[in-house]
């Protein structure tokens, strides 16, 4: 979960691309992402936390933020937010610097002390990619690997088949059933569809992979940036491709992107109602089950915002199954486990939010718990406050949001501050597809995000 406090200003001039702290910052913005920024553990980190729990440094240290919280949402005070959200202004304050590398000649990554957030400065915007990359895997090396398997529903083939991880490869396959050839094609595609910007898109992609392999490269020699758990699976660290990107966006994409499908589960549905009732009140039932353009639905807004306005029933184009011809099979391989884990499966009722439902195991997995928190249907929703200047007590805009994307560690999001000629914004993202910033701020304005339940699935 992330949860930013914005006060939104005029935009400050254009500064050079290494920066001081608070250059072309309007001011006023804070967040916390529990649980920490840090998500690598090498042998020695490892070997402390089983002896005596000891997390390595930054790994928790947002986590007391944000579960204060809590308790003091009630009455909180605008004197009281440095206490739960931290600072998040571009650049390292004075004295608050941790270290400096410069993985390459053209991009410097400072840390800060109090929270290791990266901020990474590149001379060029390739150098920015390249330290974006380079910081995603000097945080989350093994992670970002876990979820590009997943991204190719080789979870199992990659840390172990367990039922849950048999089952996120599953699942992953339904939303997303991309091939190499897919992925690849999705590259060389996007210049024809996109022009320009996909031509940058592109050209960022290999500097920040490049900036991944940078890492992996030195820590294959260094024993010191090699993630503990390549050796718990008996495994190294393999180099990335423009394509793991792609397919790690598809993964995310599939969590928090999806809407719609079931189109032929649907019409039989339609057609059923028609047989029962006839065909003019048929179509008015199905209609009135339809999520489409609630009456009853409460509204903020006072503007229309017209979306599918065609009739579902427009002859053009309209195909409906033969009765009795459709029958639906089971999708995967049936499970065969043992007498304790089908007690386990059986006693969760949890099934994934997709077009085909299927059952979520409950063994303790790593494919299980992605399924649980991120594929079951979130019980909560993101939200956000929004105040503008005239209702605000210093004249300037105020944003509160809290994108949910639940709780993990180490956290499903990293923080990043980007700097680069023409660019500066610091926030959340991804890790793994963190080229950008996804949540946070830029020069002038502050952007959020939460998951679309746009009709963008089709099932024929």
């Amino acid at each position: 979960m992330a949860a930013t406090v914005i006060c939104l200003a005029g935009a400050p001039s254009a500064g050079a691309a290494v920066q001081p702290y608070g250059t072309n910052d309007a001011g006023g913005f804070r967040n916390v992402l529990p649980a920490g920024e840090a998500g690598l553990d090498d042998a020695t980190q490892l070997a402390e936390f089983q002896l005596n729990g000891t997390y390595p440094p930054h790994f928790t240290d947002q986590l007391p933020l944000y579960a204060n919280l809590l308790y003091a949402s009630p009455t909180l005070t605008r004197e009281q937010i440095p206490s739960y959200y931290k600072d998040a202004t571009f650049g390292v304050k004075e004295g608050d610097l941790a270290s400096s590398e410069s993985p390459r000649t053209d991009v410097t990554i400072e840390r800060d002390s109090a929270f290791g957030v990266p901020h990474i400065y590149g001379t060029t915007r390739a150098g920015m990619m390249f330290g974006a990359g380079y910081a995603a895997a000097a945080d989350r090396l093994f992670f970002i690997d876990v979820l590009r398997h997943t991204a190719r529903a080789e979870l199992s083939s990659f840390i172990g088949g367990a039922e849950g991880n048999r089952a996120m490869d599953r699942t992953q396959w339904l939303i997303a059933p991309y091939t190499e050839a897919d992925l690849e094609a999705q590259i060389d595609n996007a210049p024809k569809l996109y022009g320009a910007e996909a031509e940058k898109f592109i050209a960022d992609a290999k500097e920040f992979v490049a900036g991944i392999n940078q890492y992996i490269a030195e820590a294959l020699i260094n024993p010191n940036k090699m993630p503990a758990e390549y050796a718990a699976i008996g495994k190294s660290p393999t180099f990335w491709k423009p394509t793991d990107l792609i397919a790690e966006a598809s993964l995310i994409g599939g969590i928090f992107g999806k809407g719609g499908g079931a189109e032929v589960r649907s019409a039989l549905a339609a057609e059923a109602f028609e047989k029962q009732f006839g065909k003019k009140a048929g179509k008015a039932m199905w209609e009135d089950f339809r999520e489409h353009n609630d009456p009853e639905a409460p509204n903020t807004i006072s503007k229309a915002f017209p979306y599918e306005t065609n009739s579902p029933f427009s002859p053009t184009g309209l195909a409906m199954p033969d009765p009795g011809s459709v029958s639906f099979i089971k999708d995967g391989e049936p499970l065969e486990a043992s007498a304790s884990s089908q007690s386990a499966s059986t006693a969760s009722a949890q099934t994934t939010d997709t077009p085909a439902p299927q059952a979520i195991p409950n063994d303790g997995s790593f494919g299980s718990q992605l399924l649980r928190e991120a594929l079951a249907g979130l019980p909560h929703a993101s939200n956000w406050e929004l105040v503008n200047a005239s209702h605000s007590t210093d004249g300037h805009s105020l944003a509160v949001m809290g994108p949910q994307v639940g709780y993990y560690v180490p956290e499903v999001l990293m923080e990043e501050d980007l700097h680069a000629p023409e660019v500066d914004a610091r926030g959340a993202a991804f890790p793994g597809v963190n080229l950008y910033v996804e949540l946070g701020h830029g020069r002038d304005y502050a952007w959020s995000a939460t998951s679309a339940g746009s009709d963008n699935i089709d099932t024929f």
